[in-house]
């Protein structure tokens, strides 16, 4: 049968619709019937990357099944990693996820981008703080010790992919405050603008639930599972180039790395 299109309407009565889709004569339930049928729909390429699903009342009457059921097909479908959903717009098909490898420091964009994918982002703020105990810790400031700090949104192709906060000496912060940062990594221009050398970064990675001001900015429901990062990126003499704080859509990214076991 061919995918319902989002926004059609069907033109049979609900009871020909399942007869026609297949979800009355077996023995699995109905909900994971119309899951498995998404989910084919989506692995064999019918429905493409970023495309919007019908809605749940489309699905409902399309299908003759009630809409706890449907909505049970698009939670397992999600938690698969095969939908998200955007708050208010209704149910996408994910874009495949992307992985940043870990055994070398790179920038965003610099690590994500070719092989067709664009990474680009905006410049939310960018303004001199005072230093919260957290940031000043990691730049070896005093508290309250005045920083510039950066927020940013990164986007992957159109998916928004992560917000940035990152907090640096109010020094490094003036000079980057010349440069468009949008859609440049700031390791390179560290290196090509600043003439500043990069040597290593602290990185701690953990699992976290998107606040309700994070998922408005990451185009997820409140709630939703989130990869947090916190990296402290040095120089090569030792000194604290900058702390960030980011967090990244779990659906879209991961990162990647290789280990070897030595002899014993």
């Amino acid at each position: 049968m061919p995918a319902l299109k989002a926004g059609s309407t069907p033109r049979s009565s609900p009871r020909s619709a399942v007869l026609r889709a297949g979800l009355v004569h077996s023995a699995q339930s109905l909900y994971a019937q119309l899951r498995d049928q998404l989910k084919a729909e989506i692995l064999q390429g019918r429905r493409a990357p970023g495309e919007r699903l019908p809605s749940e009342a489309e699905l409902t009457a399309h299908y003759g099944v009630s809409r706890i059921t449907v909505r049970q097909a698009l939670n397992d479908l999600q938690k698969e990693g095969l939908l998200v959903k955007a708050h208010g717009k209704g149910s996408f098909v994910a874009q495949p996820a992307v992985a940043q490898d870990l055994t070398r420091l790179k920038g965003l964009a610099e690590s994500l981008g070719g092989a067709g994918r664009s990474v680009h982002g905006r410049v939310l703020g960018f303004k001199p703080v005072k230093a919260s105990a957290e940031a000043a810790a990691r730049l070896g400031l005093a508290k309250g010790a005045p920083v510039m700090q950066l927020q940013t949104l990164r986007y992957l192709n159109r998916e928004a992919l992560s917000l940035n906060h990152s907090w640096m000496p109010l020094a490094i912060g003036e000079r980057l405050g010349r440069i468009d940062l949008a859609n440049r990594d700031i390791l390179s221009v560290y290196e090509n603008e600043l003439g500043l050398a990069v040597h290593h970064a602290e990185l701690s990675i953990s699992a976290a639930l998107a606040t309700p001001a994070q998922a408005r900015a990451l185009a997820v429901a409140p709630g939703s599972a989130v990869l947090q990062v916190e990296r402290v990126v040095h120089a090569a003499d030792g000194a604290p180039l900058h702390y960030e704080h980011t967090v990244y859509r779990s659906d879209l990214f991961s990162y990647q790395l290789t280990t070897a076991r030595s002899a014993a």
